[in-house]
């Protein structure tokens, strides 16, 4: 059968923190995938149970109480019905956890979702939900595609999934990322109105230093009067090892690189002073003097350019006048070497990763990756290298609109482009794989690769 995979939906309770740009789309594009007799993999993050004011806790009433709230939100219950629909025409659906939908790994969620598929409980239960612990294997024409959200390379978003259960969620741990987005973007955006702030996930360097940027003050109070040297101590190096590999270790507490990030904003020593007295309400505030405004001015800027830079270089080139040729689809070599290692490890001739938000497509003729890109919106940036003066009217722009509403004045632009990736058996062998960029007038084709079977070696062969 023709197989979709999707990933990054981000589907939220409708309660103000919501990123999710599918609107009709996505819906829409799973009744036609319905109607087509197709089979349907959520890669990650499919639903965001951290767009809410609960204690970060895998508490099985709050989660279940979350899930049925996502699921009421129309965008949510549209797309479950449509899902529903997919089952219905004999299509299988696979939900695989994300690093923002961790609770779905319980029961009591997982009957939420069921639930809200508004089909008989014989179909229904045909709705699977996989954990992220390994990745998945599809055979597809003789040829290996492996599927995973793309996490376990990410130290700041780390699952450890030891105590994902009912039994053990009392000891589970949310990762770094998901503490950052509980306890500053949603702060930030609760009460200094900094939209922004939440669309430059997954980068969270990019996010505070932004912040830091457009408001040192705000930052200062949410983390309750920390200085800026208390700050980068929360954000520090890190060391440990990426998941699925032999004998990895627990990650225990990941270290962000903050104050490298920091470091490469190139900041004066009295830069650096009129940044942290504006952290820190209890020094002197630099805010009302004529010289000290000009030096904080000066800092905002470079630690803007320095942040979003981090942000632009994970989209690949988001931000220019590119028009529809904005994502540059060529992994970077990080992301390609990654690509690699999941290849070699697993035998398979295809990787499909998402979680970075940013379509990717490379096809040689051992191996094939993909990265299925997000249905949330994304911001228009200056393009990395644009002159100082270009960032500073940038956070300008931020500071005088953070909801970036258009209807109060200048901001910057929203933008979205959601993609997947279609998966068909080739009539000569092996799988045709085709990311899309799904649009009201149909998807459109951005990259094509027919995959074929690799030989097997001799042991393999014999046995």
């Amino acid at each position: 059968m023709h197989t979709l995979v999707l990933s990054d939906i981000h589907l939220g309770n409708g309660a103000g923190y919501d990123i999710f740009a599918g609107g009709d789309l996505l819906p829409a594009t799973l009744v036609a995938a319905a109607a087509a007799g197709t089979n349907v993999v959520f890669n990650g993050d499919t639903f965001d149970f951290l767009m809410n004011e609960d204690p970060l806790e895998l508490d099985i009433a709050r989660a279940t109480a979350q899930a049925e709230a996502i699921a009421r939100n129309p965008p949510t219950a549209a797309t479950l019905a449509a899902l529903g629909k997919v089952l219905a025409a004999g299509g299988q659906v696979e939900i695989r956890l994300g690093n923002h939908d961790v609770e779905l790994a319980l029961p009591e969620v997982q009957a939420v979702f069921r639930r809200a598929l508004a089909q008989p409980d014989a179909i229904a239960e045909r709705l699977v939900f996989t954990l992220g612990d390994a990745p998945g294997l599809l055979e597809v024409g003789g040829a290996k595609i492996l599927v995973t959200h793309g996490e376990q390379n990410d130290k700041w978003n780390q699952i450890v999934y030891d105590h994902l259960d009912a039994a053990h969620a009392a000891h589970f741990s949310y990762p770094p990322g998901s503490r950052l987005v509980k306890t500053l973007l949603n702060p930030l955006k609760r009460r200094f109105g900094m939209r922004f702030a939440d669309l430059l996930k997954p980068d969270f360097q990019g996010g505070v230093l932004t912040t830091l940027a457009v408001d040192p003050s705000a930052l200062g109070l949410v983390f309750q009067g920390s200085t800026l040297k208390l700050l980068w101590q929360l954000f520090r190096r890190m060391d440990d090892d990426v998941s699925f590999a032999p004998g990895a270790a627990t990650p225990a507490e990941p270290e962000l690189g903050l104050a490298v990030a920091l470091d490469a904003a190139d900041l004066s020593p009295e830069e650096r002073a009129a940044l942290e007295a504006a952290l820190d309400p209890d020094a002197v505030s630099f805010g009302l003097l004529g010289d000290a405004r000009e030096l904080l001015g000066a800092a905002s800027a470079k630690v803007a350019r320095a942040g979003l830079r981090l942000y632009a270089q994970a989209q690949r080139h988001l931000a220019g006048g590119i028009g529809d040729s904005f994502f540059d689809l060529a992994p970077d070599p990080d992301e390609w070497k990654e690509a690699q290692r999941l290849g070699t490890k697993f035998r398979a001739d295809a990787v499909v990763l998402g979680h970075t938000h940013a379509a990717r497509f490379r096809s040689d003729p051992d191996l094939t990756y993909v990265n299925t890109g997000t249905w949330i919106y994304l911001m228009r940036l200056p393009a990395a290298d644009a002159p100082l003066a270009d960032w500073q009217d940038f956070i300008d722009q931020c500071r005088a609109n953070p909801g970036l509403d258009p209807a109060r004045g200048p901001c910057p632009a929203l933008i979205s482009r959601p993609t997947g990736l279609a998966i068909d058996p080739d009539p000569a062998g092996g799988a045709r794989l085709q990311l899309l960029e799904f649009t009201a007038a149909g998807p459109r084709v951005l990259g094509e690769a027919r995959v074929r079977a690799h030989a097997p070696s001799g042991s393999e062969a014999m046995s």
